[in-house]
């Protein structure tokens, strides 16, 4: 098999004409910061996760900020630790430090790539405030020992669902379990609004906080601003006096994290078909695992167990300690036919340097080092044909055959 002419992507974009009209509709009000539309699509997203709270952000990393930031109105210090998973997207960690915590790192579950509970257990400290449990790659995390865990410590339990849009645990949806869940809608995630993220909660203090803090941290908290949405007369503008406009009053420390119009409208038409976008990923991920199955002897299958339901991000695949080849030179071979990879993070406290000043030392987090150094992913979007995706199976069944 030759180099090809193909380009199987990770991530796809899909724009109907009912978005179209959406976000030429926002641009024709004349708003383009947050306003009616971030409004109907905080209401949308929330409605579909069963919760009474939408709060839209600037992107995922911020939801992971600002829902972390609430602990500092709920007796958190700045230097207390939040637990991450040691094996996830960087932005996990970063966001925490922007918030004023610590990361401490958690080592993963080899057999699922999420957080392992017991780690969690291991590194937890008088100056733990939360866990922020990650759902990597659309896979449910060990909720019950988590929730046992942050109950039994009254640590804040949040989770992080940016990769795992519609994925289920115990057939609730993710994000729903613990006090907030936090989403991206980045270019290449499941729901797209290009850029952007939200928070969902069903708590209502919460829900005020994280409006406070994605607007420097102001005194407006309103579900919908009427200055926003209707151009309208706020009747609480200055309900700290007649010399204090609470749109310029700040009780705490905050992030400039807002959503747009135009990304909201695009969001809108997302949650609209998110059963039918979910669907279609899991079909691919049933078809590649199915066809890939004579392959794990060397291949560790991105594969569901009874108790969850997956939402694929993408399709990650970990060679085995039985491969007798490095994982860039089967990831360099499907490249080279046109099929795009990417690799499955690393280890943030061991692999990323960025973390090299928290002093970790190699070893450390030997199952996080392991995916991190031998997993890779690719696409099973929606958008992926049948017959893509068995050019994917047969440039596996290719590079294979030589072993």
């Amino acid at each position: 098999m030759g180099k090809s002419d193909r380009k199987i992507t990770v991530g796809t974009v899909s724009v109907g004409e009912h978005g179209k009209k959406l976000v030429l509709d926002a641009l024709n009000r004349g708003r383009i910061s947050g306003g009616k539309f971030v409004d109907e699509f905080e209401k949308a997203f929330a409605v579909y996760h069963g919760l009474k709270y939408g709060v839209a952000v600037s992107s995922g990393t911020d939801a992971d900020a600002v829902a972390v930031a609430t602990l500092h109105d709920r007796g958190a210090h700045r230097g207390d630790e939040i637990v991450v998973p040691a094996l996830t997207f960087i932005s996990v960690a970063n966001a925490v430090l922007h918030a004023g915590f610590v990361p401490v790192f958690a080592d993963i579950d080899r057999r699922t790539w999420n957080i392992d509970p017991a780690s969690v257990e291991r590194v937890l400290t008088s100056k733990t405030r939360a866990i922020l449990a990650v759902h990597n790659f659309g896979r449910p995390a060990a909720m019950d020992e988590l929730v046992d865990i942050s109950s039994s410590q009254n640590l804040m339990l949040i989770e992080d669902a940016a990769e795992a849009h519609g994925a289920r645990y115990r057939d609730r949806l993710v994000g729903t379990v613990g006090a907030m869940g936090t989403y991206s809608f980045y270019v290449a995630h499941i729901l797209t609004t290009g850029e952007g993220g939200m928070v969902i909660t069903d708590d209502d203090e919460l829900a005020g906080l994280l409006r406070s803090l994605r607007a420097h941290g102001r005194a407006c908290d309103c579900r919908i601003c009427v200055l926003n949405t209707e151009s309208a007369y706020c009747p609480l503008r200055y309900k700290y006096g007649d010399d204090t406009d609470i749109r310029f009053h700040f009780e705490r420390v905050g992030f400039s994290s807002k959503m747009n119009e135009m990304e909201a409208a695009l969001g809108i038409e997302q949650v609209e078909y998110m059963d039918e976008i979910v669907e279609k990923r899991r079909e691919n991920l049933f078809y590649l695992n199915e066809a890939l199955s004579p392959y794990r002897k060397f291949l560790e299958l991105f594969e569901e167990e009874e108790h969850e339901k997956i939402s694929p991000l993408c399709y990650p695949v970990v060679l085995t300690e039985d491969a007798p080849f490095e994982r860039f030179e089967l990831t360099v071979f499907l490249e080279q036919r046109g099929v795009e990879t990417r690799p499955m993070f690393g280890s943030i406290p061991t692999q990323q340097p960025s973390y090299s000043w928290m002093g970790y030392a190699p070893g450390d987090f030997p199952a996080a080092e392991y995916v991190g150094s031998r997993g890779f992913y690719i696409g099973c979007h929606q958008n992926i044909s049948r017959d893509d995706l068995d050019f994917v199976v047969k440039s596996f069944a290719e590079f294979l055959k030589e072993y």
